[in-house]
């Protein structure tokens, strides 16, 4: 089919020529150049065209000056749809000189099952040397283009809505979806049970109905869809994203017994004081013993083939995946022959009325070991900000700068790595 586009804005006179109209009217003096004294024609071999990206029409322009001979004119072409440039499907030259021939293709087929319905361009031609293109006088014809396949029915009244709450759900938490604010016709009433509803969840997942409910399984900003359906077909769909975060995290509380172990001897960890959040349960108990080897089990025992002192550690994670927060770390300490004691520090001033900028001297030789272990490190503070000395002497000297109240810190560690303290509060006269 061809459509033929002729447009002159050369008055009253020119349009009584075109129509086939007697009546003589003269025509204005033109006082310049001017997009006035054209007549634009464009002719489209077809109007109608399939959305497939390969379909094509030409539309054939000329340009007639005020005394009927063809012109070569600049024009700028542009596709619109509803009255707003954008590039749905392609012009083969969007800058023609007339005459001329341009191609306009169909742009592919949409992928969206609410994209299947018709759909009208307009072709719009201007000249070049007019300025805005946005405020010419245009010339243009429209080509309407159908979708592959089924052709749904269309409805601009349709108008698909939801909400959900909470707004800020967790993992596993049952969040509800509301269509009640769809609205259909032009009075913009309720849809209600006249329309059917299709949720996509974005997770994989789907479900049906005005409302419905839906729990995520995962820590993501879901994409969810919501398409609506009239009773004629036509369709409507609205997306919202829904943030879905960690839950509460469940506790990780246990004992360990004996605490202090010999070498190959059983040492049993139970965690089942762990708690975990409201409406969840805890599926897995993870332990990390310290020396390299792990456990499962809210109940568990392992043997530690080396003396030492082994910090541990225990991840609980619940039916939403949420894992605890890290445990705070309880020691074993396992001794040659099962060690029970702990080491002692003790520290003396032995300085008789200690000045600044004196030696004043310390001594921890009273200092004793963990049973059936040995003391491999002192550690001295001295409370002045100084740094700290790390030794295998237990008798040390410090010189305070200036006068005041000091708290000597003293922490001795065994070859077991036990540990233990002591301070020591001395008074420096200036």
């Amino acid at each position: 089919m061809r459509i033929t586009t002729f447009v002159s804005l050369l008055g009253a006179a020119a349009l009584a020529a075109v129509s086939g109209c007697v009546k003589d009217v003269d025509q204005p003096a033109l006082a310049g150049p001017s997009t006035f004294a054209h007549s634009i024609i464009m002719v489209a071999d077809r109007d109608t065209l399939t959305q497939n990206g390969v379909d094509f029409t030409d539309i054939r322009i000329t340009s007639l000056s005020p005394s009927g001979q063809s012109e070569n004119i600049a024009l700028r072409a542009q596709v619109l749809i509803g009255g707003i440039a954008q590039d749905f499907g392609t012009l083969s030259t969007k800058a023609p000189i007339t005459p001329a021939t341009i191609r306009y293709t169909a742009p592919p087929a949409s992928t969206l099952a609410a994209g299947q319905v018709p759909t009208t361009v307009t072709i719009a031609v201007a000249t070049a040397s007019s300025g805005d293109f946005r405020g010419e006088n245009i010339r243009q014809l429209d080509i309407l283009l159908l979708p592959q396949g089924i052709i749904l029915p269309s409805n601009p009244n349709l108008s698909a809505k939801f909400e959900f709450t909470p707004a800020n759900p967790q993992v596993l938490q049952t969040v509800s979806f509301d269509a009640s604010t769809t609205t259909n016709g032009e009075t913009g009433s309720a849809c209600g049970a006249a329309c059917t509803y299709s949720w996509n969840f974005g997770d994989g997942t789907s479900g049906s109905g005005q409302s419905t409910t839906h729990q995520f399984r995962a820590i993501n900003n879901f994409s969810v869809t919501l398409t609506v359906t009239d009773a004629r077909g036509a369709t409507a769909f609205v997306t919202k994203v829904v943030p879905v975060g960690a839950g509460t995290p469940p506790s990780a509380a246990y004992t360990v017994s004996p605490e202090n172990p010999g070498v190959n001897q059983d040492v049993f960890f139970d965690a089942t004081s762990s708690r975990p959040a409201t409406g969840r349960t805890i599926t897995s108990y993870d332990w990390s013993f310290g020396d390299g080897s792990t456990g499962t089990g809210m109940v568990t025992a392992h043997k530690y083939s080396a003396p030492g002192v082994y910090p541990i550690q225990l991840t609980t994670t619940d039916d939403a995946g949420t894992k605890s927060n890290p445990s705070q770390a309880k020691t074993v300490t396992v001794g040659p022959t099962g060690l029970t004691a702990t080491p002692v520090a003790d520290l003396q001033m032995t300085t008789s009325g200690p000045k600044a900028n004196l030696l004043t001297s310390f001594n921890a030789s009273a200092s004793k070991p963990g049973t059936g272990s040995n003391i491999t490190s002192y550690v001295f503070n001295w409370g002045d900000g100084s740094p700290e000395e790390t030794t295998t002497n237990p008798v040390q000297t410090h010189v305070y700068t200036g006068g005041g109240s000091f708290v000597v810190t003293l922490t001795v560690t065994d070859s077991v790595g036990r540990i233990a303290t002591a301070q020591k509060s001395v008074n420096i006269a200036p």
